[in-house]
């Protein structure tokens, strides 16, 4: 994740969940996958927050260097 950017982080939770979906998959298999999961959504989420911030920051015009 760390060299990912969020539109691929994305698109790998999007595949993580079809699997999942899918059912095909030994427990083990699973739960790689949702540890996988759960690890790309709390930094999509975390990367979203920045970005959030950075938007508000930039708005109240403190982002001037």
């Amino acid at each position: 994740m760390q060299n990912m950017n969020y539109e691929k982080a994305i698109e790998r939770l999007e595949e993580i969940v079809d699997k999942l979906e899918n059912g095909n998959l030994s427990l083990e298999d699973m739960m790689k996958l949702y540890e996988e999961g759960t690890v790309l959504a709390a930094k999509c989420s975390e990367r979203l927050e920045n970005a959030q911030l950075k938007i508000t920051e930039l708005s109240a015009g403190k982002g001037d260097n």
